[in-house]
């Protein structure tokens, strides 16, 4: 193959986004380089194998244009022994999507290739009988040296072996653009979309009142209990997916999703891997819900991570275990502000299950440079029977901020429920809860964060506690400051005879409470413990350290710090105003300034001293 240059081509995306929205072009036409060109008739396009090459299990097609309009289809079909059906776009031209892709061959992957461009509109739907990945990367690395190439199509060699890579070779790769579709694939299978740009925008105006599968979101991505890959790049590289999740070897690009759901759940949930720069969430939600199986991932890496009145969700219904959450951005997690259904952004991993034998809750772990819970987002993990609560393990680098809405008032002694049912929606939070009617409830999670600053303010709660069992963990561990103005941090009982939980905190420089708790209170078993350590500890006297039991013994608190009790230092001034008459007997307009005292300093003889100098003393005169 012909050694190729790297593209550069800064006004390729500009030129792509403008095109990509034209009216389009009813035609699916084929190019010749793996046959004879020719227009196909439609509106009804048939596909069959004679129309591409065949190598082993891969079926390859070249088209020269390749779009569908909302009344038009494009069949794909073939021998039963082909594994993949792999099409290219060579003309230059972006795709647009807006009818029906349908593969009548029995499991077979169906790779779609246009490095200028891909729309998937209104009307787009699939049909398809194994996964389905859209893609505008310029070549397809395939096993054995192979390469199926669209950017430069002479430069392909095709073989018998699987597709192991999606390569980029300009700057700016092409945009993926979905508008208000509804993407699915069969069970157990995997929907791709993998290019530049990812654009999922949903119009709320446009939802269909018959809609029952989660109506209140317009767009759609679907892969019961399968996978959905999702990977935007800013630059050469490949992206690479495998057992584990996606590799890519290139800057991460933009993911913006408005109004979309975008899900894995079933019978036994699958995995969600997206990966990208910046990754915002707008008014949608990443769902991973099983049923009576355990529940699946959802691995977020990106640079910059935001949810506005979004949430990203792993809820296990029956005996199988909590999902896993893994939160990896490089800069900055964003949460704030509530969806068009009035709920406020979360992340959340639970189980709810009424027999002994229901699942634990799972893990949420999230690293970033800065974390930011606002408005009453939140991360939960909570269990609903007999299940243990999970775990939650939070790295913020610099600094960790959960801040409520300040009209908030919530008692110290209510256990919050972690899920968007809390109908406290302003109080800002992390939560590893447990409760059940009986008294077998799991013990709650444990919260494990480990950051420079930690500031909660306004109404915001830490809390691992629970209903009818023991309560959980929560292990703090902080370089600089931590801060709670009313807030709290509680592991505390509400009832039965379950133990209140630990709370463990060191060791920062500061800590400082102005009307700030922690709470690991019991009911009928023992009081937690509280071991707080820093170099300095300051508290207002309506802060609380409690760790009593209403029944049983009470729990130790135990403080390695110079405690610093404010109340001893202030004090109430005086009310009322000074009497200021006696000092100011006569007005100033009858004084007589002939004879007032003059006080003056005298400059030093010689030069005049530079601005900059630094002036000598002179005599002090007065008279």
């Amino acid at each position: 193959m012909k050694k190729r240059k790297k593209m550069k081509s800064p006004l390729l995306l500009t030129i792509t986004l403008l095109t990509i929205s034209l009216p389009i072009n009813a035609e699916i036409t084929l190019d010749g380089t793996l046959g004879h060109s020719s227009t196909l008739p439609g509106p009804d396009y048939l596909i069959d194998a004679d129309l591409g090459q065949q190598h082993g299990g891969n079926l390859f097609h070249s088209f020269q244009d390749f779009n569908l309009r909302s009344f038009e289809s494009a069949t794909f079909s073939g021998p039963s022994h082909i594994q993949n059906v792999i099409s290219r776009v060579t003309g230059g031209n972006p795709s647009q999507i807006d009818g029906l892709i349908r593969s009548t061959i029995p499991n077979a992957d169906m790779y779609f290739l246009n490095p200028y461009g891909i729309m998937f509109g209104e009307n787009a739907q699939l049909d398809v009988q194994g996964g389905f990945h859209a893609s505008t990367a310029d070549y397809l690395r395939l096993g054995e040296g192979g390469q199926f190439d669209a950017r430069y199509p002479n430069d392909s060699l095709l073989t018998i072996a699987p597709v192991e890579a999606f390569g980029f070779l300009t700057d700016t790769p092409a945009p993926i653009k979905i508008e208000n579709s509804k993407l699915y694939v069969p069970n157990n299978q995997t929907l791709s979309l993998i290019g530049g740009e990812l654009v999922m925008n949903g119009d709320l105006s446009s939802n269909n009142e018959l809609e029952t599968f989660h109506p209140e979101y317009p767009l759609k991505l679907f892969a019961e209990f399968g996978r959905i890959n999702l990977a935007s790049i800013d630059s050469s590289g490949e992206v690479i997916p495998n057992e584990t999740g996606l590799v890519i070897n290139a800057k991460g690009g933009k993911i913006t999703t408005h109004n979309a759901w975008i899900g894995v759940s079933g019978n036994g949930a699958g995995n969600i891997f997206i990966r990208g720069g910046d990754f915002k969430l707008l008014n949608s939600e990443l769902e991973g819900d099983s049923l009576d199986e355990d529940s699946g991932i959802i691995d977020v890496q990106v640079d910059n991570l935001i949810l506005q009145g979004s949430e990203i969700s792993t809820d296990t219904h029956g005996i199988g275990q909590g999902g896993k959450i893994l939160l990896k951005v490089a800069n900055n997690f964003v949460a704030s502000g509530v969806s068009a259904t009035g709920y406020p952004s979360f992340v959340f991993s639970g189980t709810e299950g009424l027999l002994d034998n229901a699942g634990d809750a799972g893990q949420i772990e999230i690293e970033a440079r800065q974390i930011k819970l606002l408005e009453g987002a939140r991360i939960g993990s909570l269990t609903i029977g007999a299940g243990k609560g999970g775990y939650i393990n939070i790295k913020a680098f610099d600094n960790l901020t959960i801040s409520g809405k300040p009209e908030v008032n919530f008692g110290y002694n209510q256990i919050d429920s972690s899920t968007s049912n809390d109908l406290n929606f302003g109080i800002s939070g992390l939560f590893a809860n447990s409760k059940s009617k009986e008294h077998n409830a799991g013990h709650a999670g444990e919260i494990s964060i480990q950051t420079k600053t930690l500031n909660l303010t306004e109404h915001s709660v830490i809390t691992s506690s629970t209903v009818n069992s023991g309560g959980g963990h929560i292990e703090i561990t902080a370089s600089n400051l931590i801060y709670l103005q009313n807030a709290r941090m509680t592991t505390a009982v509400k009832s039965g005879t379950g133990s209140g939980g630990d709370i463990t905190v060191g060791t920062p420089s500061f800590i400082v409470l102005n009307n700030g708790r922690f709470i690991a209170r019991a009911d009928a078993g023992h009081g937690g413990n509280i071991h707080i350590q820093s170099d300095q500890f300051i508290k207002s006297s309506d802060s609380v350290i409690n760790a009593s039991s209403r029944l049983g013994l009470d729990g130790e608190v135990k403080i390695d710090s110079p405690v610093m009790d404010m109340n001893g230092f202030l004090v109430v001034l005086p009310g009322g105003l000074l009497d200021a008459s006696h000092l100011m007997k006569t007005p100033c307009n009858q004084r007589d300034v002939e004879n007032l005292s003059h006080f003056f300093v005298k400059p030093s003889e010689g030069a005049r001293n530079s601005p900059e100098d630094l002036l000598p003393g002179g005599a002090l005169l007065g008279n």
